[in-house]
């Protein structure tokens, strides 16, 4: 009796394998629209352009009774008839939570320029079918929440005109063939997010001249390095838990790059982007070393979040820079020769670091915005030649004072914040400050009798204080 039981099990494995591997029969529907008749739910029709993304529907080319399928969309209905490999007019097709089998008859889809995956339940196999490279119009492919996938066949080399790669959440995915991906030469945009165990990137990157735009996000990669991508406009590496070194170097056209909270970073290198303007690099609380070399455009800088306790002295070398920002860092000290060394520097943020102490000696004297708030320092003697500043938060310090020198930025300052210090008195000739809109001093040490009187004299100017 078991004999005969396991027998039959293999049978119908055996039947079962038969039919997946067996050609549909399209003949059986005389048109395109026989085909989507055979689904176990209602598509709705149109032959315009109105239509919704989360909706299951189709559109199609009004030619008589032959009209031709041009898309099918299929948002949350499940059991979709396999007819769909029938429809070898189709230019787009969208599936949302629904559990379509990728069979061989794919190649049937010729036309298709998009496909689109979300969330298969489980009914896409470990490896897609060899026949998926003949999918030889595609230019866009999506596959996000695809629970078995494990990698790509190497035929996807022939979908040459492949211009967007976005594979995401795919958890058991761990290869992308290396001389296939190099293959892909029209390749623009390449998302990789999610895929807890790709361990590496393609040795054949380089190939990709034309590529734009590159992320990189929660993988299970070490060590990324990108190198001599001519085309790159923006690159994204985000929440990578194990990665431990980055190599960015030789991207001509790159302007963006973002570098987010990858927790045991420990080594950056970036060198040889002309053309990069922002970068982030943030909550990375291992970074040890970092270092720009040859970034001649670049505007904005944040380091937020990466524990720094030394002010990594690469940084001087950005003659361009406009904006650094470094908050929650642990830095005490800043270089004497911040002020001439970056002379365009106009924003400064070193908010929740370790100063402590005096404000910077020598003077910032280019600084236009000043970010000083949660940390330690006790002093603002020297305040006056900071020629140029307009904007001061002081939030969250132990100063006691603010000294008469800070009349000499009548002419510049606009706004100074100092909530949460050690003030008892406050200049009354601050009331005499032209540019001076907005001034805070909450919760400091001010009496009720000497706020009163502030208040009252304030009151008479165009100065707008809050105590």
């Amino acid at each position: 009796m078991k004999i005969f039981t396991v027998l039959f099990v293999i049978y119908l494995s055996f039947i079962n394998i038969h039919i997946n591997n067996a050609e549909i029969d399209c003949t059986l529907y005389d048109n395109d629209f026989d085909a989507v008749n055979m689904n176990p739910f209602y598509a709705r029709r149109y032959g315009g352009l109105m239509a919704s993304n989360s909706s299951t529907y189709i559109k199609y080319i009004n030619t008589g009774p032959n009209s031709i399928i041009t898309e099918f969309n299929i948002a949350n209905d499940v059991n979709p008839s396999s007819s769909i490999y029938c429809l070898k007019g189709l230019q787009k097709l969208q599936l949302l939570n629904t559990n379509l089998t990728i069979l061989p008859d794919i190649k049937n889809l010729q036309d298709l320029t998009s496909l689109i995956i979300k969330t298969d339940y489980g009914s896409i196999d470990q490896h897609l079918p060899p026949e998926f490279g003949q999918l030889i119009s595609l230019s866009n492919l999506i596959l996000s929440d695809i629970k078995n996938l494990e990698d790509l066949p190497d035929e996807i080399k022939y979908l040459i005109k492949l211009q967007s790669l976005t594979l995401e959440k795919i958890p058991n995915f761990n290869k992308i063939p290396d001389e296939s991906i190099g293959k892909l030469t029209q390749l623009n945009t390449l998302n990789l997010i999610d895929l807890p165990n790709l361990s590496n990137m393609p040795s054949t990157m380089i190939n990709l001249q034309l590529l734009q735009q590159l992320e990189i996000t929660k993988t299970n990669m070490t060590n990324i390095q990108i190198d001599i991508l001519g085309s790159l406009k923006s690159l994204t590496i985000t929440f990578n838990s194990i990665l431990q070194t980055i190599q960015i170097q030789n991207l001509p056209l790159l302007q963006s790059l973002a570098i987010l909270s990858n927790k045991n970073l420990t080594f950056l290198d970036i060198e040889n982007l002309p053309s990069t303007t922002t970068i982030s690099i943030t909550n990375s609380a291992q970074l040890q070393s970092i270092s720009f070399v040859n970034i001649p455009s670049i505007k904005s800088l944040d380091l937020s979040g990466c524990q720094l306790t030394i002010f990594p002295e690469s940084i001087l070398t950005l003659k361009s820079l406009e904006t650094l920002i470094m908050t929650s860092n642990q830095l005490s000290t800043i270089p004497l020769t911040l002020s001439t060394d970056l002379p365009n520097l106009r924003v400064l943020n070193l908010a929740n670091n370790k100063l402590q102490g005096t404000i910077f000696q020598p003077p910032l004297v280019y600084i236009r915005e000043l970010y000083l708030s949660n940390n330690s320092l006790t002093s603002m003697d020297g305040i006056g030649k900071h020629i140029s500043l307009q904007r001061l938060e002081l939030d969250r310090n132990q100063i006691s004072s603010i000294p008469l020198e800070i009349m000499k930025l009548s002419s510049t300052l606009r706004q100074i914040t100092m909530d949460y210090n050690l003030l008892n008195h406050i200049p009354y000739s601050m009331t005499n400050m032209v540019s001076l809109a907005a001034f805070s001093v909450r919760w400091n040490k001010i009496d009720s009798q000497e706020r009163q009187y502030l208040l009252k004299l304030f009151n008479q100017s165009p100065v707008q204080p809050q105590f």
